[in-house]
């Protein structure tokens, strides 16, 4: 028997995947992820007392977008990553995007600032803590997306251990931005990404030994 009639027949009586119930398990695994590094910076954190105030501030719905757009591209990769016939396109430049963007917008705002102002920008007021606190809060979401890209069937297992601790290092800063006070641009495009990258950079290390299947 050919290895191709062998396969059809295997498959010919196995249940069809039901695609939707893989979803809401994934979405109810991010859901529980998110909310227990929501809690994690309420108690050890606590959200910004001046939180409904900055919600008028043109930067921080500038903030929001950018780590905004880097959850959702990290998504859409992930995504793909887990499907083994689009693996092989994913490109992940897009990423770099959102952070030259930001890149250039604080470059030019520290040219055009006074000179004694600059630091302050770049370092604002928890250079020394705002990464760590990022990585720190993407844990429990570099967990859950493991077990969601374990449902699939990832190919590239670097990359896709590299995405998905982007993805969590993403919704971990989102988290962290209703404790965080800073919005200079320059800062976010340094101590954010840092701090987003750090997760990615574990992710990319153990991908081959926490995705294998």
């Amino acid at each position: 028997m050919k290895t191709d009639d062998l396969i059809s027949m295997l498959a010919k009586d196995a249940p069809p995947v039901d695609r939707r119930a893989y979803a809401m398990k994934a979405a109810l695994a991010l859901l529980a992820a998110a909310a227990l590094s929501f809690a994690v910076m309420v108690v050890w954190m606590s959200i910004n007392p001046k939180l409904a105030a900055l919600l008028g501030n043109l930067w921080f719905w500038v903030r929001f977008a950018f780590i905004a757009s880097l959850a959702a591209l990290t998504w859409w990769a992930l995504s793909r990553l887990g499907k083994p016939g689009a693996a092989r396109s994913v490109s992940l430049w897009p990423l770099v995007v959102p952070v030259l963007v930001l890149g250039v917008v604080g470059v030019w705002m520290l040219i055009d600032a006074p000179a004694d102002r600059r630091m302050p920008m770049i370092l604002g007021v928890s250079w020394d803590v705002c990464s760590r606190n990022i990585a720190m809060l993407s844990i429990p979401l570099f967990l859950a997306s493991i077990w969601v890209a374990r449902q699939f069937a990832p190919t590239r297992l670097r990359v896709t251990g590299a995405v998905l601790g982007f993805f969590s290092g993403a919704v971990g800063a989102l988290i962290y931005s209703m404790h965080c006070p800073e919005l200079s641009p320059s800062f976010l495009m340094i101590w954010y990404t840092l701090g987003m990258l750090i997760p990615a950079v574990i992710g990319a290390l153990l991908g081959r030994r926490l995705l294998a299947w």
